[in-house]
């Protein structure tokens, strides 16, 4: 049923979930067009019964790459090889499909690989021999900060050191600022026309996960050339932030002015800093060195690296914009809580990812918000031991701790890093299980309430989206799950989105399942 083929609707019948602190739950909710008209008010136009079903605001991803997202639809996926031979073979079979396509002259370019997934060596070069000898091929671990590339692509990179960056020629392994300024530009771009209509099919995906909306992070030629010619047509809301790091600080980059006007739709937010690295390749930057790696302690990047990170936040926060700032070891944190310190609150600063915190540095979050990914926790947790050692999983993915200090928590996934599936995060944040299905640091585990929040009111909150929150006045943003949340065992099972609904408007369904009644 698209809701805005009838000027009002009322959904009655089921469990309805507000997310509003004021009014927790309803009997009824009314929409007129793309706004929320009453709860609990006379029923009208309509009238949709959602048989016992469950109906809370739509969810909101604090955190994706959504044109980077889009692009792997059509690439080879790597995630879950369990073994190397899977590996070649995923690449072996993508190879072939560019053939079969007449693309003889393409990159490969594969993602989502994850060494924790074999419990073995991390991927070379050699790996990579079933793309050929001719064909340039490029493989991303998951986290997208490492990438192994083979002979054919290692002969036209540059593979001079850079600071905040590692190359191992031998292995074609690039780091950090290795890889994303010497591998990503040397990758011929898909065409403009060609990222818009991927973009259209991940707007689809993601709607089929209930989700309205999301934080992305893009780059200026992406806002400008895939989003701008499509505003008008987009059904995923997005709250945009910019990638784009290499401006003076007196001289920051032109953004579009109809993406800051606004729109219901898409609208740039903040820009985004990286302070290090992450906990997979070792290159998050931490307090003392790895347990499995004593001599390092990880890599400050960008403007932390240069010292000046409290002026980026300031020169940001002067455009009237969010920071937004990569931090995932526990010095990182430190030294971003130090420059959020000596800035204003407004706009607010985003604290992104805050894996691993010194147990001091957890009160300094109290009303920031962290913009936190439960299933990195998932991931992470398979190596996270070896990595860190016990006493600092105490504070790793702290998010029990951290709601305890009043710090405000909005979830999201980093898609395509993990999947950005919201039932699969709110169960990884619920039951502590790690992607073997294995419970690890279960005491920072929270309720299933505070985990929708985290998807819905505080990432609107966040990031500015109209939905969030089931209230009058607000946007008609609903998502239908088959069962109640709050009534099933997250450790074995999950709900089932029926229907998503964005402004108004259903743009996921899985059939016929909203009956009326008169």
């Amino acid at each position: 049923m698209d809701a805005r083929t009838h000027e009002t609707t009322t959904f009655v019948g089921g469990q309805i979930f507000t997310a509003d602190p004021m009014r927790p739950h309803a009997h009824s909710i009314t929409m007129r067009g793309d706004t929320i008209l009453a709860l609990d008010g006379v029923p009208s136009g309509a009238i949709v019964d959602l048989q016992g079903r469950f109906l809370c605001p739509a969810f909101l991803d604090a955190h994706l790459h959504l044109t980077l997202g889009a692009a792997t639809l059509a690439q080879c996926d790597l995630a879950g090889c369990t073994t190397r031979a899977a590996f070649e073979a995923r690449i072996a079979a993508h190879a072939r499909s560019l053939d079969e396509s007449g693309d003889h002259d393409a990159w490969l370019i594969a993602f989502g690989w994850n060494e924790s997934d074999w419990r073995g060596e991390v991927p070379t070069r050699a790996w990579l021999a079933a793309a050929g000898n001719r064909r340039p091929t490029v493989a991303w671990r998951m986290d997208q900060h490492a990438c192994v590339v083979n002979d054919a692509a290692l002969a036209t990179l540059d593979t001079s050191p850079l600071a905040g960056g590692e190359i191992e020629q031998d292995t074609g392994t690039f780091r950090e600022q290795a890889a994303w300024k010497r591998v990503i530009p040397a990758i011929p771009e898909p065409s403009p026309a060609a990222k818009r209509a991927n973009l259209v099919k991940a707007c689809a995906y993601l709607h089929s996960l209930g989700l309205a909306g999301g934080g992305s992070m893009e780059y200026l030629r992406d806002i400008r050339d895939v989003y701008v010619p499509t505003l008008d047509r987009l059904t995923f809301r997005v709250r945009a932030t910019i990638l784009d790091r290499d401006w003076p600080l007196d001289s920051p980059p032109v953004i579009p002015a109809e993406t800051r006007a606004g729109h219901p739709f898409f609208e740039v937010v903040g820009m985004k800093s990286f302070a290090d690295g992450t906990l997979g390749s070792r290159t998050a930057w931490m307090l003392e060195p790895y347990t499995d790696a004593p001599r390092t302690v990880g890599l400050a990047m960008e403007h932390t690296l240069r010292g000046e990170l409290a002026s980026w936040i300031r020169a940001v926060q002067a455009l009237g914009l969010s920071p937004s700032v990569h931090a995932i070891g526990d010095r990182a944190a430190r030294v971003l809580l130090d420059a959020c310190d000596a800035n204003a609150d407004h706009p607010a600063p985003r604290l992104e990812h805050m894996q691993t915190l010194s147990h001091a540095d957890i009160p300094r979050l109290a009303g920031r918000f962290a913009s936190m990914q439960p299933l990195h926790k998932a991931d992470d947790a398979r190596q996270a031991l070896a990595r860190l050692g016990h006493t600092r999983i105490a504070r790793f993915f702290a998010f029990r701790e951290l709601l305890a200090y009043g710090a405000r928590l909005a979830f999201g996934s980093d898609w395509p890093i993990v999947s950005p599936d919201p039932l699969l995060g709110i169960k990884a944040a619920v039951t502590g299980l790690d992607l073997d299905g294995k419970p690890f640091a279960t005491e920072h585990s929270i309720s299933v309430a505070e985990a929708l929040l985290a998807y819905t009111r505080t990432a609107a909150e966040m990031l500015g989206f109209p939905g969030g929150i089931l209230r009058a006045g607000r946007a008609a943003d609903l998502v239908l799950l088959d069962r109640s949340p709050f009534e099933i065992d997250w450790t074995c099972e999950t709900p089932r989105i029926e229907a998503t609904i964005v402004g108004g408007r259903t743009v996921f369904t899985r059939g016929p399942i909203l009956r009326h009644s008169h």
